[in-house]
């Protein structure tokens, strides 16, 4: 079992997590977000319905900030949900087990998923998770959270 750790407060740091590319090469999420306003989605499998039509929401909104989407799994994962996503509109990569790095373990086998916006440190600036896809992501919230 894959110990979870706490949710990342709004305020504190996020975990520079180590995450896979779709073609299988280390990044790390402070890499992914090179230094950016960040938007980050944590998905709660590849084949996520619910989660793959927040990546399309996301990228209908044509925000100005980085956004990266965390698959939990392998490259193969990852390149499953790129394959999906216009190129350039937002990186796509897989955690292996570092969704439970950043509090968003599974419950009864249930992934938990989530959203946050960083600020150009890694710190939190929103965050809005849940067991439940259709919870883990507003886009209202995501954008007065860029705004303020």
């Amino acid at each position: 079992m894959t110990a979870t750790a706490s949710i990342p407060a709004v305020g504190s740091r996020m975990p520079d997590l180590d995450l896979t590319a779709a073609d299988g090469s280390a990044t790390t999420l402070r890499t992914a977000t090179a230094g950016t306003r960040s938007v980050v989605f944590f998905m709660r499998a590849a084949s996520c319905q619910i989660c793959l039509g927040h990546i399309a929401h996301l990228e209908r909104l044509a925000l100005d900030a980085t956004v990266v989407v965390v698959v939990p799994g392998d490259a193969a994962d990852a390149a499953s949900v790129a394959s999906r996503v216009s190129a350039g509109s937002m990186q796509v990569l897989a955690s292996g087990g570092a969704h439970a790095a950043a509090g968003l373990g599974t419950f009864l086998t249930i992934q938990h998923s989530g959203t946050f916006v960083l600020d150009v440190d890694g710190g939190v600036l929103y965050r809005r998770t849940a067991t439940i896809p259709t919870a883990s992501f507003n886009a209202a919230e995501v954008v007065a959270a860029l705004a303020a």
